[in-house]
């Protein structure tokens, strides 16, 4: 009785060291995957050919010309390497963000996402991603941009491959600026709101220099063109209660014609919300706009050389431009549930090389986040010309989570001042005290 007792306890324990082995050192966990936020190294070894078809899901936010043009490489991806399928989606430029974050909150995400690299270290914090630094091996991190890594890494880590950069542009009406008496776009901040005053007459049905009011990033902009250096903040997207910034702010804002009466909906008829009735682009190919503060990728894919001037952004008289915040861009990253880690990086390597990124450059006017990119023949564009400076003086500050908060912060104090429900001193008052509340703890 007590022998075969034994012999039983002999074959459980000979069981559970075959259950071990096979957990240890077999493919049921994926040991290769590191937790987000810990940093361990992620085994790049190429897939076998023997291996099962592996399936990739893609979420981009892009417009028509250029996610066109990710569709194809999209299929020359797959045509070069057999068993891997991708599943490519574009969401909406205005439900992206909500998306991609309730879909990582289910562990639904899809294995890449393309980020805004403001939102990048808000879905680190919370989990959501994979840091890349093991795979960025150091010649391909060498071969991208500082202004562009610098917005991705945080806590220590690198959380995002970049794709793209991006920067604020003026472009005006040709025959607008004709009329008002000049040729040349304003070297100023001072001559643009000069020529804002001149030529915006909202009651017959023609506006000076529109900018966005939904947009946070282009609203700081111009916050920044018009306040100067006064505007700069390390804990702030942009500094705006100084008395000499708000009366600059608001000779540009609230700039109506002589004898008019006060309007609490003036900030919404001067500079209306886009919609399908109000689209900047068309008005301004009509010259119903005389400016319009965009982003140079915008310009490229909308804009009309034959009756459009495009510009680089003024700044006060005697003011060079300043190390700030001034560019956006966007990364690919790796969801912290993707099964398939090694796939989704072989993926976003090849489609921020060298020749992906000319494509998209030459297809969509999207500035490539890698510097090598730029000696063949970008850096002697005229309009690349004009927004050098700013990614000269881009400041490479570390990015922090609470950024997203900040910008959504600003944007819905931005919608009750259009609305006329507080004055331009208490947004900038209640705006601060918010940003206040959500910086950075110190260190």
């Amino acid at each position: 009785m007590f022998r075969h007792k034994k012999w039983l306890l002999l074959g459980s324990a000979v069981c559970f060291a075959v259950v071990l082995v096979s957990v240890l050192f077999g493919g049921s966990v994926d040991r290769s995957k590191p937790s987000a936020g810990e940093g361990n190294p992620v085994d790049l070894t190429p897939p076998s050919a023997s291996d099962a078809e592996k399936q990739l899901k893609v979420a981009v936010s892009m417009p028509p010309k250029e996610f066109q043009l990710l569709q194809q490489l999209k299929e020359q991806y797959q045509k070069a390497h057999p068993g891997i399928v991708i599943q490519l989606e574009n969401v909406p430029d205005d439900t992206v963000y909500a998306k991609l974050k309730k879909a990582a909150q289910l562990g639904e995400a899809p294995d890449v996402m393309l980020l805004d690299n403001s939102w990048v270290s808000e879905f680190a914090a919370l989990g959501y991603l994979l840091p890349v630094d093991s795979m960025l091996a150091q010649d391909l991190q060498s071969q991208q941009m500082e202004q562009a890594l610098a917005q991705v890494k945080w806590n220590g880590y690198v959380w995002g491959v970049p794709k793209d950069l991006d920067a604020p542009v003026l472009v005006y009406h040709t025959k607008r600026l004709a009329d008002a008496g000049t040729e040349k776009p304003p070297a100023t901040s001072e001559e643009l709101v000069s020529l804002h005053k001149q030529l915006h007459k909202p009651e017959e049905g023609k506006h000076g220099i529109y900018i966005p009011a939904s947009d946070g990033h282009l609203f700081a902009t111009m916050v920044r063109i018009l306040g100067g250096g006064k505007t700069n903040s390390k804990q702030y997207p942009v500094k705006l209660n100084d008395p000499a910034v708000l009366k600059s702010l608001e000779a540009f804002l609230l700039t109506a014609p002589d004898g008019a009466k006060e309007d609490a909906k003036a900030l919404l008829k001067s500079f209306p919300y886009e919609s399908a009735t109000w689209k900047p682009w068309e008005l301004l190919a009509q010259g119903k706009i005389a400016g319009y503060l965009t982003t140079f990728s915008d310009w490229k894919q909308n804009g009309s050389p034959a009756v459009q001037t495009m510009a680089k952004i003024p700044l006060p008289k005697g003011e060079e431009t300043w190390l700030t915040p001034w560019l956006s861009g966007r990364s690919f990253t790796i969801s912290a549930r993707s099964e398939a880690a090694k796939e989704s990086f072989e993926l976003i390597r090849d489609w921020i090389s060298q020749p992906s990124a000319l494509h998209f450059w030459r297809t969509a006017g999207v500035l490539p986040a890698q510097r090598n990119a730029y000696l063949t023949g970008i850096r002697d564009d005229a309009g690349f010309q004009s927004i050098a400076a700013l990614i000269d003086n881009n400041e490479q500050t570390p990015a922090f989570p609470q950024r997203v908060k900040q910008l959504t912060a600003l944007e819905t104090q931005l919608e009750l001042l259009w609305k006329g429900e507080q004055p331009l001193r208490t947004f900038a008052e209640r705006t601060e005290a918010e940003w206040e509340t959500i910086r950075p703890a110190s260190k």
